[in-house]
This record gives C-alpha cells, sequence and structure tokens, in this order.
C-alpha cells in the first residue's frame, strides 16, 4: 500500500463529497494495520514537525519536509 499525499487525500475526499458522503464524520486508524479506531479532531499540522520527529512511525519517510500531520 502506498503512503497518502495530499492530492490523493483531497480527490479521495471530492468523490465522498459528490457521492452524499460530505456530512459524515472521519474515524482514523490507531495503526497501518487497522488494528483500532478514534474520533480524527484535528486538521493539518505542517509547521514545527521536527518536534514530533521521535514519534513519527509507519510512514515511507522520516524527513519531515516531506511530511504533514493530519489529526
Amino acid at each position: 500500500m502506498e503512503q497518502l499525499t495530499i492530492r490523493e487525500l483531497l480527490k479521495q475526499t471530492i468523490e465522498l463529497v459528490r457521492q452524499g458522503y460530505g456530512d459524515k464524520k472521519i474515524v482514523i486508524s490507531d495503526d497501518n494495520e487497522g488494528n483500532g479506531y478514534h474520533g480524527l479532531f484535528y486538521g493539518f499540522t505542517i509547521k514545527d514537525l521536527d518536534y514530533f520527529k521521535d514519534d513519527i512511525y509507519d510512514t515511507t519517510t522520516h524527513d519531515t519536509k516531506e511530511l504533514v500531520i493530519l489529526g
């Protein structure tokens, strides 16, 4: 499975809105295997990602210049 980009997430989101799902609440998986789920309460974090660097795992890159945090 390929790690999502913002552009790919936007494309999927637009399609779901077109299908009438725009008012649904979002839950996201606890890990990359879907071993649990929790509500999404925060949007994107794009600044100061080095602060979170030690907490970022299950990613194809650890270069914070290539990452954003969602949630």
